[in-house]
């Protein structure tokens, strides 16, 4: 007992300084384009735990993997019109840069009648955008600038474990994940027409449903939370006649979360700032699953089947403090509360075909169909004694978009010591997105509000190649991917709060991204 306890710590302790694996960024997979479920992989543990027994002896594994998105525009612009015509343009234009890390440390080793991973990650994200809005209210132009930040760092400790049942195995993983995420946003507002001088900087502006010119929430929600979670997943693998089939449920809960939501409106004339500072807890469950099955048949081809799906509902709220925002009796020097409800759904289902070639080469190609659904709901209760103000962007927003997603794979063994691989991903989506804003109090308890709905497309390409050099005890693979997306939306709608009019606008994102990384085995 006490020897394989000790056994257990020295190659836990090994994965720290060895390198690993990481789910969906291994080397072979990455320089092929991601194809999981598509083509067979070694990497495959790390969705399905199950396949974890399959391996022999004990082997280390590592992977970095880079990528960066060069956001040329991402532009939204909202027209207001009237009876007396085109009253107010309220055009945001901008650009700017994301940076994303992936790295993985682990090794699988035996333990007792089966076979088990420790496999530690890091994830981390940070996002840079700047832009500017000329607005145009009635003869008046003004011009604002705003920013956009976003971070992301996210650590997690996975332990795996399959174990052979004859024609089946079992699999599970316990995950302990500690993640930090910040949105932040800024915003000068110009002192009058034709004079390029600040007169407000405003930070994480809460009330832009009330001063559209202000609203940055088409953007980004601002948030800063930081929490717990753990995750969980149970694995079977076997075979169903000539086929394999593997199946995985996974979920998990947030624990001692933590989230701010900091406001400030500063006026370098002199005048006092406007400050929120709101302190609260964070919560949210997850669950999810994949269903994968190949059917083999002659001379190498197999026939690859998978659906998977996912949903996470995540709140972040607090309350706390509030002077000087706009309140019905003039200012506020009270209390406010704050709420962000964020809900995701992802589903995917489709197959294809693999063919093995002679000569150690492959072809894969697969068609699927995807759903995406992402739901932001953020609301501001601002309570002065007996006095109240609520701000409450119910859809902020809710995108749903359905997708056909194509997959091209291959790779060829060009010596015994190197194989060269490719891959090619196209998207097409078709996007629904609703937005809206209700405002009350409690000298006007009817709720005003704006409401808009819009729709368009989402494409993207991606291309991979990649590689794998063998020597004698381990192996490298290393691979490049770049890609370019674009979105684009246009709808119309109303507005009754700031000046009730027909509202029609449009939303417009390009991106080029460019990455790549390196995986070792052995």
């Amino acid at each position: 007992m006490r020897r394989s306890t000790l056994f257990v710590v020295i190659v836990g302790l090994s994965t720290l300084f060895l390198a690993g694996v990481s789910h969906g960024w291994q080397g072979r997979m990455a320089g092929m384009g991601d194809p999981f479920g598509l083509v067979q992989d070694e990497s495959d543990f790390l969705i399905h735990p199950s396949e974890i027994a399959d391996g022999k002896g004990v082997n280390f594994y590592g992977n970095y993997r880079f990528n960066w998105r060069d956001v040329t525009d991402w532009n939204y612009s909202s027209n207001l019109f009237t009876p007396a015509g085109l009253t107010e343009i309220w055009p945001y234009q901008g650009s700017g840069n994301d940076y994303e890390h992936n790295a993985l440390l682990g090794a699988a080793f035996p333990l007792g009648p089966g076979r088990t991973g420790l496999f530690f990650e890091y994830s981390g994200r940070r996002d840079d955008y700047d832009g500017d809005e000329k607005e145009h209210f009635l003869s008046a132009f003004y011009y604002h600038t705003y920013r956009l930040k976003s971070d992301l760092d996210a650590f997690s400790l996975r332990l795996l474990y399959g174990l052979p049942m004859g024609k089946f195995k079992l699999g599970g993983e316990v995950q302990l994940a500690y993640r930090q995420e910040e949105n932040e946003t800024f915003i000068n507002e110009d002192i009058s027409p034709g004079i390029h001088t600040v007169r407000v900087l405003r930070t994480n502006y809460p009330l832009g449903g009330t001063a559209p010119w202000l609203n940055l929430f088409p953007f980004m929600t601002p948030y800063n939370s930081n929490y717990w979670e753990a995750l969980f997943k149970g694995s079977l693998e076997g075979t169903i006649g000539s086929a394999k089939m593997a199946f995985t449920t996974r979920g998990g809960f947030i624990f001692s979360g933590e989230s701010k939501y900091d406001a400030m409106s500063l006026y370098p004339a002199g005048a006092p700032p406007d400050l929120a500072n709101t302190e609260g807890d964070v919560k949210g469950w997850r669950i999810g699953g994949d269903f994968w099955l190949r059917v083999p048949s002659s001379n190498g081809l197999s026939f690859p089947f998978l659906v998977k799906a996912d949903y996470q509902k995540k709140t972040r709220d607090g309350d706390g403090p509030g002077v000087g925002f706009p309140f019905p009796l003039g200012t506020v020097v009270g209390n406010v509360e704050y709420a962000n409800h964020e809900q995701t759904l992802q589903i995917e289902a489709g197959g294809g075909i693999d063919k093995e070639f002679a000569g150690r080469t492959r072809v894969a190609a697969g068609i699927y169909y995807g759903y995406l659904q992402n739901k932001n709901h953020v609301d501001f209760a601002w309570l002065q004694g007996v006095t109240w103000r609520n701000d409450d962007y119910s859809s902020s927003p809710d995108r749903r978009e359905n997708q056909v997603i194509v997959k091209l794979s291959g790779e060829k063994e060009i010596s015994p010591a190197v194989d060269l691989r490719m891959g090619i991903n196209f998207f097409y989506g078709w996007v629904e997105e609703d937005s809206r804003y209700n405002f009350a109090t409690s000298l006007f308890p009817l709720t005003l509000g704006s409401r808009s709905s819009s729709d368009g497309f989402h494409w993207g390409l991606a291309a991979s190649l990649g590689g794998t050099v063998r020597f004698n005890r381990f192996s490298l693979e290393p691979f490049i991917i770049g890609g370019y997306q674009k979105l684009n939306l246009t709808g119309d709608g109303f507005e009754t709060v700031y000046i009730p009019g027909v509202l029609d606008g449009d939303m417009v994102r390009k991106e080029w991204s460019l990455g790549g990384g390196l995986s070792i085995r052995f």
